[in-house]
Parts: C-alpha cells; sequence; structure tokens
C-alpha cells in the first residue's frame, strides 16, 4: 500500500524544496506512476492551502514523468492546465505569428510534446518563433541554441532533445529551407569554425556538416570541462590554458563545498526520509 504523502503546508515545513528532493528521488529510480499520483496530491494540498500557484513546479516534473511513460496525451492535458492556471485561459497555439511578448509561452513544454503528438507543423512553426526572436534578441549566441537546432539522435525519445531538425525530417525539408539557417551559422563565434575544421561558408551551403561541427566541438568540450561544470562556448573559445587553470579551480572549489555541505545533506536526507519513509524502501527495490 502506498504511503500518505504529507501536507508540508499544513505542517510549516519547506514544502517546495522538500516535495521538488521527493519527487526528484522518485524519478531517478524509475517510479514514474507514483511520481505522476504524488503531483496531483500535492496540487491538491495546495489547492486547498496557500494556492495552486505555489505547486506549479509540479507540472514540470509530472509531465516529465507522462513522457517516460511515453503517456504523451495526458503529458499534454498536465501542459495546457497549467497554461490555464498561469494565463488563466487556453491560447490559441495554431497562430501564425507569435511576438516578442509571447516568447515565455514558446519557452513552455508545447512545441517538444506536440512533437510526440504527430502534430509537426504547429510543434515547428513555434519552435521556429522562439529561436527567430532569440536569434534577433542577442546576436551571437547560436552556441546556446544549438541543441534546439540539431542534436545526432535520429529518433528522440526524451522531450528535451526533440530539435529543429527533427521536425524538418517529419516534415520533409532540410535545415538550409529554414528562413534563419544563415543567422544561426553566423551566430557561432569565429574561433568555433577553427577548432571543429568545418568554415563558416561550407557550412552555410551544407546543412549536413552541422553533424561534425556538432561532434568536434562535443569532443573538445568534454575534454576541456576536468570540472563538470561548464560555461558553454567560453570553455572553446578561450585559451586552453586559461580555461584549464579555471576548470582546476572550480573543481577543488566544488569538492571543497561538498565536503562543507555533508552534515546539512545528511540532516536534510533524515528529515526527507522521516516525512516520506516510502523512499528508503523504494530505493532499496530499485
Amino acid at each position: 500500500m502506498r504511503s500518505r504523502i504529507p501536507d508540508l503546508w499544513r505542517m510549516k515545513e519547506d514544502a517546495h524544496r522538500l516535495y521538488q528532493l521527493y519527487l526528484s528521488r522518485l524519478q531517478s529510480i524509475g517510479c514514474h506512476e507514483r511520481v505522476v499520483a504524488a503531483c496531483r496530491q500535492i496540487r491538491r494540498y495546495a489547492a486547498r492551502g496557500p494556492g495552486m500557484k505555489e505547486a506549479l513546479f509540479t507540472f514540470s516534473i509530472e509531465i516529465e514523468a507522462l513522457c517516460d511513460l511515453r503517456r504523451y496525451q495526458a503529458a499534454w492535458r498536465a501542459e495546457r492546465r497549467r497554461e490555464e492556471i498561469v494565463c488563466r485561459k487556453r491560447l490559441d497555439l495554431r497562430r501564425r505569428k507569435w511576438s516578442a511578448k509571447d516568447v515565455w509561452v514558446l519557452r513552455y513544454d508545447f512545441w517538444q510534446l506536440l512533437y510526440f503528438l504527430g502534430r509537426y507543423r504547429v510543434g515547428c512553426a513555434m519552435l521556429e518563433s522562439a529561436l527567430r526572436y532569440s536569434l534577433r534578441k542577442t546576436p551571437g549566441r547560436s552556441y546556446d541554441l544549438f541543441y534546439y537546432v540539431f542534436n545526432d539522435e535520429v529518433n528522440p525519445t526524451h522531450r528535451c532533445r526533440v530539435t529543429l531538425k527533427h521536425f524538418y525530417d517529419r516534415l520533409g525539408r532540410g535545415l538550409h529551407e529554414w528562413n534563419d539557417w544563415n543567422a544561426f551559422v553566423d551566430g557561432f563565434h569565429p574561433r568555433l569554425f577553427q577548432l571543429a575544421k568545418v568554415g563558416r561558408e561550407r557550412l552555410r551551403a551544407d546543412p549536413s556538416l552541422l553533424e561534425a561541427f556538432e561532434r568536434s566541438l562535443r569532443t573538445l568540450q568534454k575534454q576541456r570541462t576536468i570540472s563538470r561544470i561548464t560555461r558553454g562556448q567560453q570553455d572553446l573559445v578561450e585559451r586552453p590554458a586559461r580555461v584549464r587553470k579555471w576548470q582546476k579551480a572550480t573543481a577543488a572549489a566544488r569538492k571543497k563545498f561538498e565536503q562543507a555541505i555533508q552534515p546539512t545533506r545528511a540532516e536534510f536526507e533524515a528529515t526527507l526520509l522521516k516525512l516520506f519513509p516510502e523512499l528508503r524502501d523504494a530505493t532499496q527495490r530499485a
């Protein structure tokens, strides 16, 4: 029999942090059905306590679990329910044009879920709009947008791995047909083309080179980020000696920090297991 989830708001506990840790722990050991049920229970507590907006964090966790279960229609319903709480209405996702003020909507999970629902044209249009806004608002940030445009998965199984390339493949199109393709290529730092040994003009003319370009940069970044903390493009374009110095200092600081918080972490873990004893049994079964 499943343990009853305590109402942490009523108990005056640190509800947001403890609930998120609890749900993350369940998700990490594959208890996806339990995550879904728990998220819904937490929202019921919020509805009769501090208000539904206090439990908005549960939607993204529930959607993640539903996608892991491949229950995409249910994930879509959860996304639309979150939208109703935030916007107090349902948005028309089929609109032809999105404005800058709508960019926060485009950052939601809509387009990712639309891919798995087979609604490729609508999802693709939303992602194109989000990318267009980002490219024009902050030129030169293409590296930060890279994994919204391309990765090496042929058929993504995780929603965060869905890219513009996947939509275009499904629609029988090539990235050279994307209106912002040239702006995307031009937004990369010149040093990246040197490191990847793929010229800017060549990439602009042949989008298939994006795979080799991405693979080279990913391999190099993995070699340089010895602290397992990345600063993105900066770790690639700075001089190797300077990157190495920063990485070593960061690795040392991280180790020192983890040692310092160990007592607090142990105390928090004890609190978590006391409030959610099912975690002990679930972890042992996993």
